[in-house]
């Protein structure tokens, strides 16, 4: 199996992602030559600073899957969706059973804590996304002990890794997951994969956590 990328915005016409089928085509591409066999597009649910057109994600997302097969790579349709205080938005799970979710990158989400509470329970897997954004998250903060405790996996994206902000966290093995989030850029999984080549480790939790039929 080749490398998984699992927090992409690559449907067109969705969100703040991709912008034509030109652009999505192009990054596509990327990922093949870059050695990946699967892409997970995670268009944004509920996030208050983007406009979504939900409509398009089904519609999109069979033309990309489409495309993907041309290619030989595994376009799989999930969701990067926003948990705001007190909620429990609906998600769209990824590879069976993941959920990939994103906070407030100011305020400590203790409301997190039962909404992943409520998934793990019913047998999914929480992901949360790009930790190197959130100013709350740190080893001492009590919320992240108890998502540590729960089982929740920490992502990160490829360039905080290949830049050195997350590296506190790589050496005491709290980021379980490197993804590429990418927004169409077509120079981004050539960096992905450099990064996962550089933490063999992580690439290793990843292909067992990922493994696929």
């Amino acid at each position: 199996m080749g490398y998984v990328e699992c927090h992409s915005h690559l449907l067109p016409f969705v969100d703040d992602g991709v912008k034509t089928k030109e652009q999505a085509l192009r990054v596509l591409h990327a990922y093949k030559d870059a050695g990946f066999s699967i892409v997970v597009t995670t268009p944004h649910l509920y996030n208050p600073l983007v406009v979504t057109h939900v409509d398009n994600i089904r519609t999109m997302y069979r033309w990309l899957e489409g495309e993907g097969k041309k290619l030989g790579i595994r376009v799989v349709l999930g969701s990067e969706t926003f948990v705001g205080s007190a909620s429990h938005p609906k998600n769209l799970p990824f590879l069976g059973n993941f959920v990939l979710v994103e906070v407030d990158t100011s305020v400590e989400p203790l409301y997190l804590l039962n909404y992943a509470y409520t998934l793990i329970k019913s047998g999914h897997f929480v992901i949360l996304a790009h930790i190197e954004r959130y100013d709350w998250f740190s080893e001492k903060s009590l919320v992240v002990k108890r998502l540590v405790e729960m089982g929740v996996f920490f992502q990160s994206n490829c360039d905080a890794v290949l830049s050195g902000t997350v590296d506190s966290y790589l050496n005491k093995r709290m980021i379980d997951i490197i993804a590429g989030d990418n927004h169409g850029d077509d120079t981004l999984p050539a960096r992905l994969a450099a990064s996962l080549q550089k933490h063999p480790e992580v690439l290793q939790r990843m292909e067992r956590l990922f493994e696929t039929e």
